[in-house]
């Protein structure tokens, strides 16, 4: 995945996820490889471009990304693994 292709799927993610009258947020969490760093911020900014408010988690451990639910309240959540 490029950069340029992040960044269009955060937006037209960004277009679906975006329901209703209120904020809407999502989670980003990734792991340590290269590719995390470069497509992080393509998925924000196409995020952010359609209103969303995103939350960056940083590098994680997959177990946590993945049962991340009780600890933060977003609906929506991104895993690229």
């Amino acid at each position: 995945m490029t950069a340029e292709t992040a960044l269009r799927v955060g937006m037209a993610a960004g277009r679906v996820f975006r329901r209703g009258d209120h904020r809407h947020r999502v989670v980003i969490g990734k792991d340590t490889r290269l590719s995390g760093y470069m497509l992080e911020p393509a998925l924000t900014a196409g995020f952010t471009s359609m209103g969303m408010d995103v939350f960056l988690f940083g590098p994680l451990p997959t177990t946590y990304r993945k049962n991340k639910r009780p600890f933060h309240p977003s609906p929506t959540a991104l895993d690229r693994s």
